[in-house]
Parts: structure tokens; C-alpha cells; sequence
């Protein structure tokens, strides 16, 4: 009867830490999968940001040659073709900082819930480190 009583908290033992395992695994892979993501977003965010930075400095040399213009070439049609040319550059840079902005806010973002993540991880593992005191002294008093 004792050696029945042996085998079966034997299984039952396996089969948790079977389960415990697997539910880990999963843990683990979703973890994966995310810093993977946080990684991609993170090379988008700067290439993004490179490119603000080249349209900010764009947006000012082209502020100087209209401001230069402007001075060397008052009255002229040319003049308000650039300017309106000018006008489009200005918008297409700040459509490229807002996009920039966009990016640095998902990045903080997964980068948050990275932080999270790997917090409940730790405390899964707490947690199965718990479970695996409480059923292995079971098991070492039964031996």
C-alpha cells in the first residue's frame, strides 16, 4: 500500500512540475517574442529620429536661403514658388518629428511593459520555487 501511496505522489509531483514547466515555457516565448519587438521598434525609433534630425537641419538651411532670398529678391513670382515650396518642406518635416515623437512614445511603452513582464516572470519563479519547497520535502520524508 505504501509503495502504491509512493508512486502515486511521485506522478502527482511530475505532473506539476511537468505543468509548471510548460507554463514557463510559454512565459518565456511570449517574453521572447516582446524584447524581439522592443528591439525592432527600438532601430525603427532611430532611424527615425536620424531622420528628423537630417530634416531639422534641412528645415534650417532651407529658412536661411528663403530668408536670403527674400532679401536679395523681393517682388519676384520665383520668390513665391520657393516660398510655397518652402511652406511644403516645413510640413514634411514636422510630419516626420510627430512621427519621430510617435516612435519614442512606443518605445517607452514596450519598454514598460518589458519592465512588467519580466517582473511577473520573477515572481512566477518565486512562486515555483515555493511550490517546489512544498512538495519536495513531502517527498524526502516519504523516502
Amino acid at each position: 500500500k505504501q509503495w502504491y501511496q509512493r508512486r502515486v505522489r511521485g506522478a502527482q509531483r511530475n505532473f506539476y512540475i511537468t505543468g509548471i514547466s510548460l507554463f514557463l515555457l510559454i512565459v518565456l516565448r511570449t517574453m521572447l517574442s516582446r524584447v524581439s519587438r522592443i528591439a525592432r521598434l527600438e532601430a525603427n525609433n532611430e532611424a527615425i529620429q536620424k531622420q528628423a534630425v537630417s530634416a531639422g537641419n534641412m528645415n534650417k538651411t532651407l529658412l536661411e536661403e528663403n530668408s536670403a532670398l527674400k532679401k536679395s529678391s523681393e517682388g519676384k513670382e520665383d520668390l513665391l514658388e520657393e516660398i510655397k515650396q518652402m511652406e511644403e518642406l516645413k510640413d514634411q518635416v514636422k510630419a516626420a518629428e510627430r512621427k519621430a515623437e510617435q516612435s519614442k512614445a512606443d518605445a517607452e511603452a514596450m519598454r514598460k511593459q518589458s519592465e512588467n513582464l519580466t517582473m511577473e516572470y520573477d515572481r512566477l519563479l518565486i512562486e515555483h520555487q515555493k511550490l517546489q519547497d512544498t512538495v519536495m520535502p513531502t517527498d524526502k520524508k516519504d523516502e
